[in-house]
């Protein structure tokens, strides 16, 4: 379904986080809502190129009801392992750094919007730090050959 149903879903169980204590209230996600939203990701191919955003936009809308720990731990198995492999490819194709960045901060922007929680998990945080990794070492190889041939030049 699209955008809408989404939020009408989450509308309609919001009033029961209430009624149910914590545990019943996560078996609820976990049987009812986790396995949807992870279908939903199956889908989602992370292309800088041309991005496609709903099945996470779908996800996100879930943050306020799911609490960090599931949120993270969906977004960890669906998302991340996608994300940090389209940047590696990404980044083997002589990118325009600028997009980099900008693709970077987007992407974190979005997710940590909702959930500005999610920064203080430690392996959430630990694929940011990844992706930064990976971005620095491919500006530090392009750099290198510059800088070596300036020496050999004189």
């Amino acid at each position: 379904g699209g955008g809408g149903a989404c939020g009408a879903a989450v509308a309609l169980l919001s009033p029961w986080r209430d009624v149910l204590d914590a545990a019943s209230w996560r078996g609820l996600l976990a049987r009812g809502v986790l396995p949807k939203l992870a279908e939903g990701m199956a889908a989602f191919r992370v292309n800088p190129a041309d991005q496609k955003l709903g099945p996470v936009r779908r996800v996100l809308a879930w943050a306020g009801l799911l609490g960090l720990e599931q949120l993270a731990a969906l977004l960890l198995r669906t998302f991340f392992p996608r994300w940090l492999a389209a940047l590696t490819e990404w980044l083997g194709q002589d990118p325009d750094w600028g997009e980099v960045s900008q693709w970077y901060c987007g992407w974190k922007a979005l997710l940590l919007r909702p959930a500005p929680g999610l920064i203080d998990d430690v392996a959430v945080r630990a694929r940011f730090d990844a992706a930064l990794h990976r971005i620095n070492a491919a500006l530090d190889a392009e750099q290198a050959p510059d800088a070596a041939a300036a020496r050999e030049g004189g």
